[in-house]
């Protein structure tokens, strides 16, 4: 879980208000989004922190904030939409499972959507699944296929769409010159159970006719696939190059680009040895400790006592009361009601807390605990303004066997 703390967006409210005043009215919202993902050619990560600090701004009106959230499903997460980006879209799905703007409800919902979403990252090794082919007795498997590149095309073979883009596969003569040259397969694969549909269908030679008879794509939800057809390209390692793409023009262009001939920059020259030596002499400053022990007589340390008994026990009103006006404005009571049992349904029981300390941020304390659930830990983090009420609270998973930090 991303570390988003509303203290330290009040440490940039200054810029955050200057961009909320820039956002344009909702119905050029998607005017906007497509600037952002226009910007994301480019720089990825500056977007990505754009759509969360356009959420953070819209934050304030929750009615804009849920109109932008479903923009943001509607085209970041469509495979066929032009400006179709699952970074841009786990952003805007992240922040709204890390604050308050939305019900318990709601928040779920949008939880689910990002575990999906979280399915065979870009950078991350593709999830194996078997399939046959119209001659096969025995099931195949992803993992056996051997290439530079494997482009998994998943597609049905009742869409007009899947049907167009298989002929266009079919006549790319990058892709055909490829998978010619074995540095490429291309599969397509029919994730659904339409076994006649699959088998009445036909499929070009330069690529194999997939059927996942087993189901697992479906069923173990081993892929996140909200519309066909839509293309995985992976690397010879199943390394995920790009995930959900509806477009053959940007697949291609990403073949093009991996394909192309390296030109290596010149080396920069050497620095003179003096130089080097003198750099080398420069003494090292230490890091900084991030986290220490919190005094047992810290007045924050019994409030974070006394708010995380608000959120075991359920105790909305109290949880509210204890927080800053400036987060009451984005939340109600109900927003806090069953979030500890939400964590409980999915970690196990909650078993108590270890001791209380306090981390060191820019400008702020935190004061950080780790909860000790049935099946994992969670580190408890939160913040206060100059009278002691909560500005943030935020959980995020530590990693098993992780040292303690110091």
């Amino acid at each position: 879980m991303k570390k988003i703390f509303l203290a330290t967006i009040v440490a940039i409210a200054g810029w955050l208000s200057s961009h909320a005043q820039a956002l344009p009215a909702p119905e050029k919202y998607n005017d906007y989004i497509e600037q952002v993902s226009a910007m994301a050619d480019a720089e990825q990560k500056k977007a990505e922190f754009l759509m969360n600090a356009t959420m953070e701004a819209l934050s304030k009106d929750p009615a804009a904030y849920r109109q932008m959230l479903e923009l943001a499903e509607r085209r970041f997460s469509n495979a066929a939409d032009a400006i179709h980006n699952e970074g841009l879209y786990m952003s805007v799905l992240q922040h709204a499972v890390d604050n308050y703007v939305l019900s318990a409800g709601e928040k779920e919902r949008q939880r689910l959507l990002l575990e999906g979403a979280r399915k065979n990252m870009i950078g991350t090794i593709a999830a194996d699944f078997d399939y046959v082919t119209p001659k096969d007795k025995t099931a195949r498997h992803l993992k056996d296929l051997k290439a530079d590149y494997i482009l998994v095309y998943f597609n049905n073979p009742d869409c007009e769409s899947c049907e167009t883009v298989k002929e266009r596969l079919a006549n790319n003569e990058l892709i055909n010159n490829m998978v010619k040259e074995k540095k490429l397969i291309v599969l397509a694969i029919y994730p659904y159970d339409d076994k006649n549909l699959w088998k009445k269908a036909k499929y070009p030679s330069m690529m194999i006719n997939g059927w996942n008879q087993s189901r697992q794509i479906e069923y173990a939800e081993l892929y996140d696939l909200p519309t066909l057809p839509c293309f995985y390209l992976l690397d010879g390692n199943f390394t995920v190059l790009a995930k959900n793409e509806g477009s053959l023009n940007k697949i291609e262009a990403q073949l093009k680009k991996l394909t192309s001939p390296v030109v290596e920059e010149p080396a920069p020259a050497q620095a003179p040895a003096a130089q080097t030596q003198k750099a080398a002499k420069q003494p090292v400053t230490p890091p900084h400790p991030t986290i220490m022990p919190a005094p047992a007589d810290d007045p924050n340390t019994a409030r974070s006592e006394e708010v995380l008994g608000f959120i075991v026990e359920n105790k909305c009103q109290e949880m509210y009361d204890s927080m800053s006006d400036l987060v009451k404005d984005k939340v109600q009571p109900s927003t806090f009601d069953g979030s500890f049992a939400q964590l409980e349904s999915r970690f196990g029981k909650y078993q108590g807390h270890e001791a209380w300390e306090i981390q060191s941020l820019p400008n702020i304390k935190a004061y950080t605990s780790v909860l000790n659930f049935e099946k994992s830990k969670l580190r408890f983090i939160i913040t206060y303004d100059e009278q002691g009420k909560v500005r943030g609270v935020n959980m995020t998973p530590v990693a098993p066997g992780a040292p303690k930090q110091n």
